[in-house]
């Protein structure tokens, strides 16, 4: 008998998510800036992108659609809670709609989302069967498995779903709180650099001649 958690419903609108794959597309230095169309192998044809100056006040007006499926989505919802699961202080990578993310990322038409495509869908496909109808104890042995392989081809889905799911993650104000960050946020004051850094400091302009 299986013990399948709870079907995964959409968390984010298509907005957020676009959002994100502007700020983590940035970070990971990857192009989601630059309009392509036409053509690709299979059959399958590359929707035009947002540009370079995408306008997000109408996100259901999005170029292209989401392109996961149902077992697809609550597949990277287990796997984004295995890598970011709830715990006392912050909130699960599922219940922020990481999965959401996910399969904006890989329906976007941009090269290098183009690129991650086979390697996330594939890996997917793959793990869906080993979770989704596991018991409690399968998954998890799946889920070590999976972190634990030496195969090419999954340790390179692995690094980049994992990596995916941790950029967009600590993106969020939860993330943000989780990590301790406290930037967008006005000081009433300035004390300026600790005695301990100014030391430092001084010791290395020395050393400069300065």
């Amino acid at each position: 008998m299986s013990d399948a958690p709870e079907p995964y419903v959409s968390k984010i609108d298509r907005r957020t998510a676009l959002a994100w794959i502007g700020v983590v597309g940035a970070a990971a230095g990857v192009g989601t800036g630059v309009v392509v169309y036409g053509p690709i192998t299979g059959g399958e044809r590359i929707t035009r992108g947002y540009g370079t100056d995408p306008k997000l006040t109408k996100p259901e007006k999005a170029p292209w659609s989401r392109i996961m499926i149902p077992e697809q989505l609550q597949t990277a919802a287990i796997l984004a809670d295995y890598v970011l699961p709830a715990n006392a202080t912050a909130p699960s990578a599922s219940s922020l709609g990481i999965p959401d993310f996910i399969d904006e990322w890989v329906s976007a038409p941009y090269p290098d989302q183009l690129k991650d495509r086979p390697v996330i869908m594939n890996g997917l496909n793959g793990m869906a069967p080993k979770l989704l109808k596991a018991s409690a104890a399968e998954r998890a042995a799946a889920l070590a498995a999976l972190a634990a392989s030496s195969d090419r081809t999954t340790k390179k889905f692995w690094k980049k779903f994992r990596g995916l799911t941790i950029g967009a993650y600590y993106t969020t104000e939860a993330g943000f709180k989780d990590i301790g960050y406290i930037g967008n946020v006005a000081r009433t004051s300035d004390p300026g650099p600790s005695a301990e850094v100014k030391a430092a400091l001084e010791a290395q302009f020395k050393k400069l001649g300065l």
